[in-house]
């Protein structure tokens, strides 16, 4: 089943807040007279196939498909609900962001950290809260601004097409088996590697650790679901494969300095005035760190 709610039609940007889930209807398939867009994965994954290559839409990394582009959708987890935010751009306001069309790249993925996958959740909450078309392509201008300013789309060290879909695959186990926490050991036999070789190809593609990828996974997921309201922390955490609600809330802590309680507070708050501030803060954070 899949749920598509129009949050918000301007000059500029249309966005469609998307949940899908089982029985999946109608979002196997996109066909190539659409404008170009970016997705926000909020909670799950899925998969988007161009040609012989893969891209993955999933907490951590922000997807961008040019104009014109048709594409299929798999998901890893056929159990899961993967809902994302689509921000389709027309090319006034491409070009505002210095992003120009290019044959060689029909999809670009932009890594981000935990601090814009709550911003970017955020940014859904103040639009539905909000409904203010001017208001809204302000805050859409800033935070696509800042994400292309912020974060250099990924591009995979590896050149060989047997190690790019390797590491995909890899990818596709640790977000579809979430729960079964699978090990290096075994990942690489999965894949048909040595363990000390999957992860070497797999930070050379990913920029991570297999370790940081699935946390990364986890937190930002756990993210979506208490945007969403969650109320259930214990069940949260073991849902997302956390060992304990603890675990969870250790884990929480040491990336955005709280609780798991407190981001659900947090964003039960957000409105466009809070996520102004939000990415004023994130932005002098960068130029720190640059």
């Amino acid at each position: 089943m899949s749920i598509m709610q129009t949050v918000l039609c301007s000059p500029h940007f249309k966005v469609v807040s998307h949940v899908c889930q089982r029985p999946r209807v109608d979002c196997g398939y996109v066909v190539g007279d659409q404008p170009a867009r970016f997705i926000f994965t909020r909670r799950g994954s899925f998969m988007m196939h161009i040609g012989s290559r893969s891209w993955f839409a999933r907490p951590g990394q922000v997807v961008f498909v040019s104009k014109g582009v048709e594409y299929r959708i798999t998901h890893p987890d056929a159990e899961s609900c993967d809902c994302c935010t689509d921000v389709l751009i027309n090319d006034e306001a491409l070009d505002m962001l210095g992003i120009r069309p290019d044959p060689g790249q029909p999809c670009r993925a932009f890594g981000h950290d935990l601090h814009f996958q709550k911003t970017h959740v955020e940014m859904l909450l103040g639009l539905l809260r909000s409904g203010d078309a001017e208001d809204g392509e302000e805050i859409l201008a800033d935070t696509l601004g800042y994400l292309v300013q912020s974060y250099e789309p990924g591009i995979s060290a590896a050149q060989d097409i047997k190690v790019q879909r390797q590491v995909a695959r890899v990818e596709e186990m640790i977000i579809g088996r979430a729960e079964e926490n699978l090990g290096v050991n075994e990942l690489a036999s999965l894949v048909g590697c040595s363990p000390f070789h999957l992860c070497r190809i797999f930070r050379a593609c990913t920029g991570q650790s297999l370790r940081q990828f699935r946390m990364q996974q986890r937190l930002g997921t756990a993210l979506g679901r208490l945007g969403d309201g969650e109320k259930d922390l214990a069940a949260l955490a073991c849902d997302v494969g956390f060992n304990s609600h603890s675990h969870m809330t250790d884990a929480f802590r040491l990336a955005l300095g709280m609780s798991p309680s407190e981001v659900r507070e947090d964003m039960r708050h957000s409105d466009l005035c809070t996520l102004k501030n939000r990415l004023r803060e994130l932005a002098m954070r960068s130029a720190q760190l640059a």
